[in-house]
């Protein structure tokens, strides 16, 4: 193993069999969590400290608010990643244990008997505790929980400036609508404090003005250039007790995206290139939300002027400027400010283009967009839930529960269950795309 200078985050990217963890800029750390976990060894980076106290009341009481209806090994386990993150070894969090064992309905309770009430030897505690320890270790480092919202904040700041150096990479067809989601998705990251956020692909679309199907194609191309990888698949968990039919509810699950700053980025553009030539400023590093209306939609004006109206402001910017500054081509930008000055939301003076007095309200209802992004939203709610009764019903449908004749829909008890038709919808919106 290569010690680096810096420890990992708790939002460092994931280690594994061969992964490595590290933080953004800095030297990496080729880390083997299967082989550390089995040493039993406090996790590199991670300061000793006390358990917080809910999870200290879990191993001295027991799971006496019903949180783990698993049983005991969930409740076990939530102490175990608990210590790891603590900075615990294997020894401290056994002897923590062992100190509890005594107390029925404890994570450590099943040290002294199994559950046929029979002794447990100290060769059979030891197996199970140094299986549950490294399966910790592991779980950890794959899923770091977002324990350091200041630190996430500073690794989205990190990511953002990257970006916003390289205004070329969101230029051409698709980089609006690549850029667009990943600031939505900065935005997402940001409220759950942790760089590894379920978000779906409609939701991100209800905070951008490109399509939901715009968005998965971005998302696919911004998981090839790094700057996103997928955790967790999108899926649908069956919750709760069975019915008089050996039907459960469902709940959807998103997809979980983990933000990275790429390993290879091109060099950045000269900041003396995007600096305002009268006084040295440099724009706005983070887009602002003007530009999410339904004027800027497809059917409307599009993200493109959209990006164009948002750095626009009450002071005369030249179209060149404007256009090292967005990425786009000087014909591209001079194209869309004609459009945004023919509705009124672009002005061109002496001094360059200014932002119009032309409301957006307006606009959007002389153009015929207005409600757009109203519309889709009820759209998307009509989608999950078709979404939802689909899955459940497939998953309630699949397995050895279907074959023994334990799943009887609406009271059928013989034969195998009717086909379930799909959900008709429109070509780019299909269910599968990742709810």
């Amino acid at each position: 193993m290569t010690r680096s200078a810096a420890p990992p985050s708790a939002s460092s990217p994931p280690a594994g069999p061969g992964g490595v963890i590290g933080m953004p800029g800095q030297a990496w750390l080729e880390f083997d969590a299967v082989a550390w976990g089995s040493s039993g060894r406090a996790l590199p980076g991670r300061p000793h400290r006390d358990l917080s106290p809910r999870m200290a009341r879990l191993l001295a009481q027991g799971d006496t608010e019903g949180n783990y209806g698993h049983g005991r090994s969930g409740a076990s386990m939530s102490v175990t990643l608990a210590a790891v993150g603590a900075g615990w070894s294997r020894e401290e969090l056994r002897h923590a244990l062992a100190a509890v064992s005594h107390v029925a309905g404890t994570p450590g309770d099943w040290m002294v008997r199994d559950p046929r009430g029979r002794r447990r030897s100290v060769a059979d505690q030891d197996h199970r505790v140094e299986y549950m320890w490294r399966n910790a270790v592991v779980r950890w480092c794959a899923r770091p929980p977002a324990s350091d919202a200041p630190q996430t904040m500073v690794e989205i700041a990190a990511m953002r400036e990257a970006a916003d150096a390289r205004p070329f990479l969101w230029g051409g067809q698709a980089g609006a609508s690549n850029r667009a989601v990943l600031e939505a998705l900065w935005e997402i990251a940001a409220r759950a404090g942790r760089l590894d956020p379920t978000a779906s692909i409609r939701q991100i679309a209800e905070q951008t003005t490109v399509t939901d199907s715009t968005v998965d194609r971005a998302i696919h191309r911004l998981i090839t250039a790094g700057w996103l990888r997928v955790d967790e698949p999108a899926g649908v968990d069956l919750v709760g007790e069975e019915d008089e039919h050996g039907r459960r509810d469902g709940q959807l699950r998103a997809r979980r995206l983990h933000l990275l700053l790429p390993r290879t980025l091109p060099d950045p553009v000269d900041p003396d290139k995007l600096a305002d030539p009268r006084s040295g400023e440099l724009p706005a590093t983070r887009w602002g939300g003007r530009a999410v209306h339904d004027t800027f939609t497809w059917r409307g004006l599009g993200a493109v002027a959209g990006r164009i109206y948002d750095v626009l402001e009450t002071t005369g910017v030249r179209s060149g400027l404007l256009a090292a500054r967005v990425g786009f081509t000087g014909p591209t930008v001079r194209k869309h400010l004609r459009r945004l000055a023919a509705s009124g939301l672009a002005c061109q003076g002496k001094d360059g283009w200014t932002r119009g007095n032309a409301g957006l309200d307006a606009v959007a209802a002389r153009l015929g967009v207005d409600g757009a992004l109203t519309r889709r939203a009820e759209r998307h709610t009509v989608q999950r839930e078709q979404a939802l009764a689909y899955f459940v019903e497939r998953a309630n449908r699949r397995g050895w529960r279907v074959e023994r004749g334990k799943y009887r829909p609406a009271g059928r008890h013989t034969g195998a269950p009717a086909r379930l038709p799909l959900p008709v919808q429109r070509a780019e919106t299909r269910i599968p795309l990742g709810l």
